[in-house]
C-alpha cells in the first residue's frame, strides 16, 4: 500500500475557500460592500487617468491657454502688419505725411525758414 503524503495547504487557501463561501451563499451585506468598494476602486482609477494622463484635463487647459496666448500673439501680428502697410502707402502717395515726418522726426526746414522754439518747449 503506497504511503498517504499529506499535501501542504496554503496559508492563503483556507481563507479564499470560506470567502467565496460567504460571497456566493450567506452574507449580502459583504457583497454589497465589495461591490461599493470596487466601485470607489473604479471611480478613483478614472479621476486619476483623467487628471494625469496624456489627455487629461490638466494638459487640455494648458493647450487652451497656449491657443489663447497665440492667437493673441497672431491679433497683434496682424495688426502691426496693416499698421505698417497704411504706413508705406502714406509714405509713398501723401506729400503732407512725408512732410510731417520730415519736419517732427528730423527737424528739416524750407531754406531760408526760421524756426521760433519757446524754453517751454
Amino acid at each position: 500500500m503506497p504511503r498517504r503524503v499529506k499535501q501542504k495547504k496554503s496559508i492563503f487557501s483556507e481563507l479564499s475557500e470560506n470567502f467565496f463561501k460567504k460571497i456566493s451563499t450567506e452574507d449580502a451585506r459583504l457583497r454589497r460592500k465589495i461591490v461599493k468598494l470596487s466601485f470607489w476602486v473604479i471611480s478613483l482609477f478614472f479621476v486619476y487617468s483623467m487628471m494625469h494622463s496624456t489627455y487629461g484635463i490638466k494638459r487640455i487647459i494648458t493647450l487652451h491657454l497656449e491657443k489663447e496666448t497665440l492667437v493673441e500673439m497672431n491679433r497683434d501680428e496682424f495688426i502691426k502688419l496693416i499698421d505698417g502697410q497704411r504706413l508705406r502707402g502714406l509714405l509713398q502717395h501723401d506729400r503732407d505725411y512725408i512732410e510731417y515726418i520730415a519736419r517732427t522726426q528730423y527737424h528739416m526746414v524750407y531754406p531760408n525758414e526760421m524756426i521760433y522754439r519757446y524754453r517751454g518747449q
